[in-house]
């Protein structure tokens, strides 16, 4: 007699019963997502993060991932946004529903056109690339030394080859009265990052001029290097006013923990300070520039600051600062403080290493009134804001006047 599984009784009964019931089956078309029956359709355009499909979109903009809705528009041969062409990579497209990334690429013809081509035809629709500019707003550190590399400030460098080897951006550094006058070449050019060698005998107060070309054609533009003709104060020894108080500390980069000296002393502040604490000193000056007493609107005050590796900067950080502490700044006795905060300014940290900040002057001034062959102080406090007590190590220098532009 054969032994007879279990599992063989049920599958033998289960092909009985499916053979039984041929005559009831029910054919059901499975939907293929990639069929395309003519020529690509638009219907509308959106943001990647724009699940909710809300916001249709009229234009788009470099490196940008969109959604395109509409009909045939899998199979895709080729699409092109003005005259740059899509790496086809970078799309995903079934019948309803594209996804594609906007090429980082600026165009040599603007047509303000998206061209969608599949095997089945193409379309074109009005659908403009906002083209950005190069954003130049000067060195991160104005005072880096020469022989050194320093990063340029802004955005959007790579987009118009001022890194490519054979790049059409002139960038010469010079010092006109003194005959001086240096072509570089950038030694770093990412789209995160790019910066330039300085010179080893590149002079104070010269100047770094920049020339590309964009779409509207050529722009230039000129910014500081090492302006040391309108700092407020050389090595201080005259300068400290009595206010200076033991709570902040002048020093030249010699002792630990200090960042390295541009070339000049600075402030550092180090140590523990309570929440709301008062702490204020001030330095003054002879004042001796008309130029800027006549137009203050067209000068803006500088600095450099540095925060020690090990201790983050302090501000109104839009939780629990307040925007009554923090630094203050005031020069020629001005009632309206001017509140310097670097958490805002987006230095959380800066690693030890210096960078400079711009403030309006007429901000600084609050009021003041600047006079000629005067004297003129410039109070400097700290006032913790954040509700808590500061752990600080951050360093000051180079205070200055500089023109807005050159």
């Amino acid at each position: 007699m054969k032994n007879i599984s279990l599992n063989n009784i049920l599958i033998g009964g289960l092909a009985l019963i499916a053979m039984a019931s041929c005559s009831d089956v029910v054919d059901y078309e499975v939907p293929d997502k990639f069929s395309s029956n003519g020529a690509p359709v638009v219907n509308a355009i959106y943001d990647i993060q724009d699940t909710e499909k809300a916001n249709p979109l009229a234009e788009g903009k470099l490196a940008q991932l969109i959604h395109i809705e509409g009909k045939n528009l899998s199979h895709v041969k080729r699409i092109l946004f003005n005259d740059v062409e899509v790496d086809l990579k970078e799309v995903y497209a079934e019948s309803e529903n594209s996804y594609i990334k906007i090429p980082r690429i600026i165009p040599g013809e603007i047509t303000d056109k998206m061209v969608y081509e599949t095997d089945k035809g193409s379309v074109t629709i009005e659908f403009p690339i906002t083209i950005p500019s190069v954003e130049l707003t000067g060195l991160m550190n104005e005072f880096a030394l020469a022989g050194t590399s320093v990063q340029l400030a802004g955005a959007n460098f790579d987009l118009y080859k001022f890194g490519d080897e054979e790049t059409p951006v002139k960038i010469i550094i010079h010092n006109d009265e003194l005959g001086y006058s240096e072509e570089l070449k950038t030694d770093s050019c990412t789209e995160e990052y790019t910066s330039i060698p300085i010179p080893e005998d590149a002079p104070d107060n010269s100047l770094i001029t920049m020339s590309w070309e964009e779409i509207d054609g050529t722009h230039t533009k000129s910014i500081s290097y090492r302006n040391t003709k309108m700092m407020l104060f050389g090595d201080y020894s005259n300068d400290i006013g009595s206010g200076f108080g033991d709570w902040l500390s002048l020093t030249d980069g010699t002792a630990v923990g200090d960042p390295v000296s541009l070339g000049f002393p600075f402030i550092r502040i180090n140590g523990t300070f309570d929440a709301w604490s008062w702490n204020g000193s001030y330095a003054g000056l002879t004042w001796s520039w008309e130029d800027v007493i006549a137009n203050p609107e067209n000068y803006v005050f500088k600095f450099e600051v540095a925060s020690n590796k090990a201790f983050p900067s302090y501000g109104d950080n839009g939780i629990n600062g307040s925007r009554n502490g923090g630094f203050l700044l005031t020069l020629a006795g001005g009632a309206n403080r001017c509140q310097w905060d670097p958490v805002s300014n987006g230095l959380f940290h800066t690693y030890g290493e210096w960078v400079t900040q711009t403030i309006p002057l007429v901000d600084v001034l609050g009021g003041g009134e600047l006079k000629m062959d005067s004297w003129c102080n410039l109070e400097f406090v700290m006032q913790p804001n954040s509700g808590d007590q500061w752990n600080i190590d951050q360093c000051f220098g180079q205070f200055r006047i500089e023109p807005k532009t050159y």
